[in-house]
């Protein structure tokens, strides 16, 4: 159940907006007609008009106060009652039955309706379409500008196609937009944006086979960011996700588009260098560890410090191998006094320090 509090769902909101601007369309479409029908001497259509227009402004009204379930029930009564009215008494040349195909696409954006009742409605909707050809064939139109009918026929099935179109390309943009959402989402650690570690793995692999293929070196990184636990206990979790966030930042500024960042856990962080040799690796997270020590965090009085290890991933190692090196390296950096660099033992034996 949601929350009286949370935010509106972002499709409801856009469904909410496309049946207003097709309710404002459909009065002003009846506001016309009754004019149109009016000049033609048709008065029992005209007064039907001045119907339609009140209960279209009845359904506005309903929208706006958030009874979007009965304002959907009441577009479809009138357009039934209209597109019915109007073929019994002129006949189906005019084409005034296709507002029976756009009703029964609105009449499925009733959420408030199951599925099943709303898909019996809409189906009703297309059967009363298609009986309308048995009912009023013989009917023929009577009345004057004859000689139009096939563009009134033309106009009318390219104005009830209109709010198709629209419905049908709206929900597919807010279908597209969270479909977007949802792969960010599981992408993503909602906290620093970084890549969460189960996506990053499937990067990894990617990385790994290309680099392999074309004969070019990887290094991994392990990260972590000093007396974490002192920071949360010390100025709370609010300023301790912050200190995510920040460094979370420092590493996207000091990394290329081509490496693979990740919120490997709590305070840890995983840097995979795609085609980056050991000492450029070495050089580079070094120049990241001293930024963020010269970085000032507002609310503290001391700064905040990272240490590091890195690894080499030769072709024959699986990653579980060559991530334990990286984690070894990274535990001799706190060992030794953290706010270091560690290359691991199969590499260098003289960490950088800061």
């Amino acid at each position: 159940m949601q929350h009286p509090h949370s935010q509106p769902d972002i499709v409801e909101q856009v469904k909410l907006t496309l049946l207003k601007r097709v309710a404002w369309y459909c009065l002003g479409l009846h506001v016309l007609l009754l004019m149109v029908f009016w000049l033609l001497n048709i008065t029992s259509l005209a007064l039907l008009n001045i119907v339609s227009v009140i209960a279209w402004g009845a359904g506005i009204y309903l929208l706006n106060h958030e009874h979007r379930s009965l304002a959907l029930r009441l577009f479809s009564i009138e357009v039934a009652i209209h597109a019915v009215s109007v073929c019994a008494l002129l006949g189906m040349e005019l084409g005034f039955q296709y507002y029976l195909w756009t009703v029964s696409c609105l009449l499925l954006l009733d959420n408030n309706m199951e599925l099943k009742p709303a898909v019996a409605a809409s189906t009703i909707m297309i059967i009363l379409f298609a009986a309308m050809y048995i009912w009023f064939d013989d009917v023929t139109y009577n009345y004057a500008f004859a000689n139009l009918l096939p563009y009134v026929h033309f106009t009318n099935v390219l104005v009830c196609g209109i709010p198709m179109i629209f419905t049908v390309s709206l929900i597919r943009e807010v279908t597209m937009q969270q479909r977007q959402s949802l792969e960010q989402l599981a992408a993503k650690d909602p906290l620093t944006h970084m890549y969460n570690r189960r996506y990053a793995l499937e990067l990894i692999t990617h990385a790994k086979y290309h680099c392999d293929e074309n004969n070019e070196t990887l290094c991994i990184v392990m990260a972590d960011i000093d007396h974490f636990k002192q920071i949360n206990d010390d100025y709370g979790h609010v300023q301790g996700d912050e200190v995510l966030k920040r460094v979370a930042l420092m590493i996207e500024k000091y990394t290329r588009p081509v490496d693979i960042c990740a919120r490997w856990g709590g305070e840890e962080f995983l840097l995979v260098m795609p085609n980056c040799t050991p000492k450029t690796a070495m050089f580079r997270i070094e120049k990241l560890r001293s930024s963020i020590t010269c970085e000032v965090f507002e609310h503290f009085d001391k700064h905040v410090t990272m240490s590091f290890g890195v690894a080499l991933w030769p072709t024959s190692s699986n990653f579980d191998t060559v991530l334990q090196h990286a984690d070894n390296a990274l535990y001799s950096s706190k060992k030794n006094g953290r706010n270091q660099v560690t290359a691991a033992s199969s590499l260098y034996e003289i960490p950088y320090s800061g």
